[in-house]
């Protein structure tokens, strides 16, 4: 599998959790959403699955392209910064997505319902301008 084929079926993957969260949201009311348990713990599933596949491709970017080859996740968000593949701004918000994801995964705190809620209906572009700029990059390379 070539490297653009490797990165583009993350993308779509991600553009696939994003859309399905969407069309969720669109059906649902926030009531609906925050009284099913079981629509709660698909949100949460859905958007670490996704944060899951741009580690993915952090991760991937930096070895191929940058010969680095990162600690963690965050690490990975540096020498994206460091190569100027994303902006300060972008590496907090990538950070704190990260951060989110840690904290479904190892548990390290309870995740509100409404937190997840919240970030479903508000935060999901942030998937698109990791997605714009992974994009961006990998055209310059053509």
């Amino acid at each position: 599998m070539s490297e653009n084929e490797i990165v583009a079926k993350k993308v779509a993957f991600i553009k696939e959790q994003v859309s399905e969260i969407e069309s969720l949201l669109r059906r649902k009311s926030r009531k609906e959403v925050l009284s099913d348990p079981w629509l709660i713990k698909g949100l949460k599933y859905s958007l670490q699955i996704a944060i899951e596949a741009m580690i993915d491709i952090i991760y991937h970017i930096c070895a191929k392209h940058f010969k680095k080859a990162p600690t963690d996740a965050r690490d990975g968000l540096y020498i994206l910064l460091e190569n100027k593949l994303i902006t300060e701004k972008d590496f907090l918000t990538f950070s704190q997505m990260i951060g989110f994801r840690n904290k479904v995964v190892h548990g390290y705190q309870q995740v509100s319902s409404e937190k997840v809620y919240e970030i479903a209906a508000n935060e999901l572009s942030d998937f698109d301008r990791f997605v714009e700029l992974v994009l961006n990059f990998m055209r310059k390379l053509r």
